[in-house]
């Protein structure tokens, strides 16, 4: 197995590698991460408006370290290292998977595409939330058949990595599976001549007797946060909990399907057409991986073997889309921020792969499906992976650019901006900015003063009246923006240096790799901004929003 988890890491690796030179914030992202030495934030919201607590934690010791983007983007590679690590361990050791079939199966989580917000830096924690649920049951398959004072340390460890693993709500829904596949273990192990009523009885009655710690694990979390840590304001309204009507549930699970999978093939395929490098050049990766997996690639011997992962990859679909559905809360494809509902999905995907590996191998052998299979899934996957590194990459240095022209201006005299995103029309992949990421550059730039800044294009004429809202509502994230000051208009056209993200996301690499040019140049060329005070056209003043009386 050492071969084969080798093989996994080196894929991963390669396919996460432009995380660790993207050094950019995205939306929230700005709200509980320090950007700079001077940069005041405060994350009390976390815990007593979001409810967030092991969220705080982790975003107070990443600020604490003074390199919070470092910090961040070392947790994400750890959930994504340790998490597919973990499951192909995992799955191995229960002799659920071979060898080939786990490092194919842990690829498809772990680079899903679907989820875009890989560079994310406070998603991170959602990232290591994921790997913890797998090291987690790791240490449950590791603890099962221990003794002593081993199986105590492992059963800690295990109750740690999945109470830490809940700052993902939504993996308590795979944690029930986890908690369901030990009542099968413990099941399987019962006497065969009591009848079926009285082992499964008996199975339940053990799994709690034994397990007591792991079944109120998740009753003890929620208990906590309803008790301490309850949601309140806007982020109570957020979560419109109720139960769908079969319509909603039937709508909400079409929107994920297509967002999570009819959108991805799609993205993939217009990818492909548009940049074959990329994906040669993970065929190439995935190819050297194959070849080295070689001696690892067996056939599948029970007939239902393509039936069972598919079956479960049906139910983990629909399960996992529940929490969200009843949260009132659906993704999109077109918004990267929107993605990531998504996280998770790519172990329905892995599970569909796996049912059509197993029902190809008794026609072209095992050796054929899993390249037929899993490696043109996981070209596919890795090729979008890195397009979509690269549109994060080159939307990271617009707003650097922006930053970088902004500092080189005085500032005017004006705390309300509207930003005019001339990129929005440029013939490559833009989404506009958020007002958290305009307002944070302002504050990077000028100093922690009362600053809104939001993108003109994507914001309702009565945006001024929706932020006071926000910002007076209890434990609020955005008490430090004052939409009532005098206003300017920046514009931010592309410059000489405008390219398509994957040229522009290669020229940075070389200058940062190679030191072929500088990158401050760089982000001179790529915007030409100026900056126009006075009312914003289109946006209504914040006295005319008021209801008249």
């Amino acid at each position: 197995m050492r071969r084969a988890t080798a093989v996994l890491l080196a894929l991963l690796l390669a396919a996460h590698a432009p995380m660790l030179l993207n050094d950019g914030l995205f939306m929230d992202d700005w709200l509980v991460l320090k950007a700079g030495p001077g940069f005041v934030i405060d994350i009390d919201f976390l815990l007593h408006g979001a409810g967030h607590p092991v969220f705080y934690s982790y975003d107070a010791i990443a600020n604490w370290t003074g390199a919070p983007i470092a910090v961040m983007v070392s947790l994400a590679l750890a959930g994504i290292v340790f998490g597919a690590t973990s499951l192909a361990l995992a799955a191995t050791r229960l002799d659920l998977l071979d060898r080939a079939e786990a490092v194919g199966f842990a690829l498809m989580v772990w680079t899903y595409p679907g989820y875009q917000l890989w560079a994310g830096k406070a998603n991170a924690v959602y990232v290591l939330s994921f790997g913890l649920l797998f090291v987690g049951t790791l240490l449950l398959t590791l603890a099962y058949g221990a003794r002593g004072v081993r199986c105590a340390l492992l059963r800690l460890a295990c109750a740690l990595a999945f109470l830490l693993g809940f700052a993902l709500n939504s993996t308590i829904v795979l944690y029930a599976f986890v908690v369901l596949g030990l009542f099968v273990a413990i099941w399987l192990r019962g006497e065969p001549t009591h009848g079926f009523v009285r082992r499964t009885w008996l199975a339940g009655w053990r799994c709690a007797g034994r397990y007591p710690d792991l079944v109120m694990l998740p009753l003890i979390y929620w208990g906590a946060l309803n008790i301490w840590f309850k949601r309140s304001g806007v982020y109570a309204q957020y979560y419109n909990a109720h139960f769908p009507r079969p319509g909603e549930l039937l709508n909400g699970w079409e929107t994920f399907f297509l967002a999570g999978y009819n959108d991805v093939a799609l993205h993939a395929i217009e990818a492909a057409d548009a940049v074959p490098k990329l994906f040669i050049a993970a065929a190439l990766l995935v190819g050297i991986a194959l070849f080295l997996l070689r001696a690892d690639m067996k056939a599948t011997a029970p007939r239902y073997a393509s039936l069972l992962p598919f079956a479960l990859a049906v139910v983990v679909f629909l399960v996992l889309s529940l929490p969200y559905l009843i949260a009132g809360i659906s993704p999109s494809s077109t918004n990267f921020y929107e993605s990531r509902h998504l996280l998770m999905f790519g172990l329905p995907l892995a599970l569909t792969l796996l049912a059509i590996k197993r029902g190809a191998e008794r026609w072209i052998g095992p050796s054929a499906a899993i390249v037929l299979v899993f490696g043109s899934g996981a070209v596919l996957s890795i090729g979008l992976l890195w397009t979509d590194y690269a549109f994060m990459q080159a939307r990271t240095l617009k707003q650097q650019a922006l930053a970088h022209h902004l500092a080189h201006q005085p500032q005017p005299a004006a705390t309300v901006f509207a930003l005019d995103d001339g990129f929005v029309d440029y013939p490559s992949r833009h989404t506009t900015f958020g007002f958290a990421e305009v307002t944070g550059t302002l504050r990077l730039v000028w100093g922690n003063q009362p600053f809104l800044g939001f993108a003109l294009r994507a914001e309702r004429p009565t945006v001024l009246r929706e932020v006071q809202t926000a910002r007076t509502g209890p434990n609020s994230a955005f008490a430090h923006l004052d939409p009532s000051g005098p206003q300017a208009t920046i514009s931010m056209q592309p410059g000489p240096a405008a390219a398509p993200n994957l040229a522009l996301a290669r020229k940075y690499y070389t200058c940062r790799l190679l030191a072929r040019c500088d990158v401050s140049q760089l982000l001179d060329q790529l915007a030409q901004v100026s900056i126009k005070v006075g009312p914003i056209a289109g946006i209504l003043p914040l006295e005319a929003t008021k209801p008249i009386r």
